[in-house]
């Protein structure tokens, strides 16, 4: 057992008391270990005393672990904070999935090899925030953005960025005039693209808002689909500039 640092401070958040003493009796070796058995009571532990890492169970009450993540990278304080997905649901793509809901990488429960914990564990200190942390906003998972940095370096995330301002900016316009002409065979097929090109650089609120139109526009009487589209051109209008800035911080200087 080798971590990046003895002196990292890890947050546990799981609501389940023999999982929470199982994930410490592992760390607390090597790590210094907070625990918290809500959300909400996560949220409050973590603002005042910031941990390098937070592992994040997903099932909880009250508050469930993407919103909590929600929160966290909505919050400038902990915006660029790694988080770890705790979950008990394994399937095919669980990963990617976790990746672009914001983050850094997950393990599934029970833990039955406390050495997969302990390797992701260091895979993400030692790759969390690479050659400086991109500060991001409840718009922006900085997940994406890293992940993006980590495959192909600071000029692929940039290229991507900037493949989404143009393609996905266009298909926001075929959306938004697709939806005032009613051909919403249309509106579907051009919000779909959107939607998975948002997740790419993790412009969330525009990924969302893109999903919930796809889903609206295949069923009449298409409610409230009007507002929708409207938000999303004002998401993708008030995130551009927000993803120029970062494209500019990741060119070659």
């Amino acid at each position: 057992m080798n971590p990046a640092s003895p002196a990292k401070r890890i947050a546990v958040v799981e609501d389940n008391p023999d999982n929470r003493l199982l994930v410490r009796v592992i760390l607390e070796s090597a790590y210094q270990v907070s625990e918290y058995e809500s959300g909400p009571g996560a949220l409050e532990g973590i603002e005042r005393e910031t941990p390098d890492l937070l592992l994040l169970d997903i099932s909880l009450p009250e508050m469930d672990g993407v919103e909590v993540l929600r929160r966290v990278r909505a919050n400038p304080q902990l915006s660029g904070l790694p988080v770890i997905a705790l979950t008990a649901h394994a399937m095919s793509g669980d990963r990617e999935k976790y990746m672009a809901l914001g983050f850094n990488d997950y393990v599934t429960k029970p833990i039955v090899d406390e050495a997969v914990l302990i390797q992701t564990i260091e895979r993400t200190l030692d790759g969390a925030a690479p050659r400086g942390a991109i500060r991001t906003d409840g718009q922006l998972n900085s997940g994406a953005i890293e992940r993006l940095r980590k495959l192909g370096g600071d000029s692929f995330a940039a290229e991507m960025i900037g493949v989404f301002l143009e393609y996905a900016g266009k298909k926001v316009g075929e959306v938004v005039e697709a939806c005032a002409a009613g051909n919403f065979a249309v509106v579907e097929q051009a919000a779909h693209p959107v939607k998975s090109s948002a997740g790419n650089v993790g412009a969330a609120q525009v990924q969302e808002l893109a999903a919930r139109i796809e889903a609206a526009a295949k069923t009449p009487p298409h409610a409230n689909l009007q507002g929708m589209v409207q938000e999303l051109k004002q998401a993708f209008e008030s995130a551009k500039p927000r993803f120029e800035e970062i494209q500019n911080t990741l060119k070659p200087k």
